[in-house]
């Protein structure tokens, strides 16, 4: 057991922060047992602290390259690299490059370790000690620990969420458990799974403040909670794990996404471009932070640009579903479209894609054949594209120049999506017969009407369940492009069959005179995407150890 502390405690140490001073700015003793640990508030603190590390990285954590790379919407410049096997289908319970099963069940240990044992805290030096200084701190020592067993609880939650969207069903495990016991466990039924962290996250909703003080920034609160819920409950209901369509789940989806905008915690952020550098906008619910650092510049600057890799690149497919300034969509067909493809878009295009002719770092993108960011380059962009959202232009690698990284995982943009949705599949685009005071439409027309994005507003009455079903889509696309929404999106859409197995396309660009290009799309690769491919195959060395673990169908 002590040397399974060793190393849940150095763990923590991989998640630290910088630049802001925060709660998750402390360094962790590793030099503890388990009885130690939790005689201690501060190392009992830094125990949970030290949890927190284990939320998404999804700033490259595919020796660089990011999820969108396995979808229709990028592609990854080193085509040696791991995150192809899913574009190939060279994936199977034996090599898995997005294996999430002992990262997530290392991290659930870690809060029933800390569940089980934080109310063990000696805090006797101010209990028993008469003075009102004393007395107060032992108050606030006592609130501090009920608070952060429910933030335990959430990001219990959260772990088992990132097993479940994976595998379907997972084993429910809801105390540590030693190696001298039987661990040869069955999954849990999906649905059970689904109310077990919908549960938690309604009682964690009760005990979690609406907002982090600024000395626990990055801490879970009661929009967090409420987000998970939101978005757990969507996947429940959508066509991979609601086939029949139950319209309870959707209502249910529903009802959780009007429980986050119901707080009125939270405001879009109006300049869009600026809300993926930022920690403290009031549109992010939660994040999480990184340590100063450079790495993501260095992987997806243009290859132009000193020190730059291309790394994750957009596909023109992405670039495609934005659509022009006055709602229709774009079309190569169209001959004005087609001779000046990045005019009259979709604001969220030039702020999410660096597209040719476009300028950056002080001159104009030479994306085109023979430029300096184009084909003929080494390592150049196999798309026509590179990536604008999330990366920090005013960094100067030469110099080593780095920033502050804030990786989203909750924010208000997706809340309203979740809700247009759940709405539109439970009542139609633009009913509200539970009195939310928002149809789907208005959800959806709040998310294109920030300042910075000002898309057209749809009409109630012009849309039917169908086509504003795949407005939404559409829109989740383009709005949480490079969040890892897309990913798991088409997957519970049950849609990879059509979406991910086939071609993806880049745009071949030529200078004809200084400033005039000529554009053209092609096929840069097929892909191949199977039906089993919506769910993981549970791995193999898990399967060996448990053999009551049912393998994913297909694998």
């Amino acid at each position: 057991m002590k040397n399974s502390i060793l190393f849940f405690l150095a763990a923590g140490l991989l998640f630290q922060t910088a630049c802001k001073k925060d709660f998750l700015d402390r360094s962790i003793s590793t030099e503890l047992t388990e009885k130690e640990v939790f005689s201690s508030y501060a190392r009992t603190r830094d125990f949970l602290v030290g949890t927190y590390a284990y939320l998404p990285d999804g700033f490259g954590r595919f020796n660089g390259a990011m999820l969108d790379a396995a979808t229709d919407d990028a592609e990854f410049t080193n085509e040696g690299n791991e995150i192809q096997r899913y574009n190939t289908g060279s994936w199977n319970p034996y090599v898995n490059p997005d294996d999430n099963w002992n990262r997530s069940y290392t991290a659930i240990r870690r809060t029933n370790l800390f569940l089980e044992n934080s109310g063990n805290v000696n805090l006797d030096n101010y209990k028993l000690n008469p003075a009102s200084s004393s007395q107060e701190t032992y108050r606030k020592m006592l609130d501090d620990l009920e608070r952060w067993r429910y933030e335990a609880r959430f990001l219990r939650a959260y772990f088992y969420f990132e097993l479940i969207k994976r595998y379907g069903g997972v084993p429910l495990i809801k105390r540590s458990l030693e190696i001298s016991e039987n661990l040869d466990m069955a999954r849990t039924p999906f649905d059970d799974c689904v109310q077990f962290i919908a549960d938690e996250c309604d009682s964690a909703a009760l005990h979690l403040p609406p907002k982090a003080p600024d000395v626990d920034l990055g801490r879970v609160t009661r929009g967090a909670a409420l987000a998970l819920k939101s978005r757990v409950l969507l996947y429940w209901a959508s066509p991979l794990n609601n086939p029949s369509n139950l319209q309870d789940r959707w209502k249910k989806a529903a009802a959780a996404a009007h429980d986050v905008l119901a707080l009125n915690t939270y405001q879009l952020e109006n300049d869009y471009k600026a809300l993926f550098r930022s920690f403290t906008s009031k549109e992010i619910i939660f994040a999480h932070r990184y340590s100063t650092s450079n790495d993501f510049e260095r992987a997806n600057y243009p290859i132009g640009y000193d020190g730059g890799q291309s790394g994750t690149t957009p596909t023109q497919d992405l670039v495609d579903a934005y659509e022009m300034t006055d709602g229709s969509k774009f079309s190569w067909s169209n001959p004005v479209h087609a001779a000046a493809p990045y005019d009259n878009r979709d604001p969220r295009l030039k702020m999410t894609v660096i597209v040719n002719n476009s300028q950056w770092k002080n001159r104009a993108v030479e994306a085109w054949a023979g430029g300096r960011d184009g084909k003929g380059i080494d390592r150049a962009s196999r798309t026509g594209y590179y990536l604008k959202k999330y990366v920090d232009e005013n960094l100067d690698l030469l110099q080593n120049k780095a920033s502050v990284h804030t990786w989203i995982l909750f924010r208000l943009g997706e809340i309203y999506l979740n809700y247009a949705e759940a709405m539109n599949e439970a009542y139609g685009p633009d009913q509200d017969p539970e009195g939310y005071g928002l149809t789907a439409i208005d959800a959806i027309n709040n998310v294109r009407k920030r300042n910075s994005v000002n898309m057209p507003q749809l009409i109630a009455g012009d849309w039917q369940k169908q086509s504003f079903r795949e407005k939404v889509q559409n829109e989740r696309r383009v709005e949480m492009a490079f969040e890892e929404q897309r990913y798991w999106d088409v997957r519970r859409w049950n849609l990879g069959t059509q979406l991910f197995n086939g071609p993806v396309r880049g745009v071949n660009i030529t200078r004809t005179a200084p400033g005039v290009f000529q554009y053209a799309p092609f096929t840069l690769e097929s892909r191949v995407f199977l039906p089993h491919m919506n769910r993981y195959p549970i791995p193999d060395a898990e399967k060996i150890k448990s053999p009551s673990l049912v393998q994913t169908p297909g694998w």
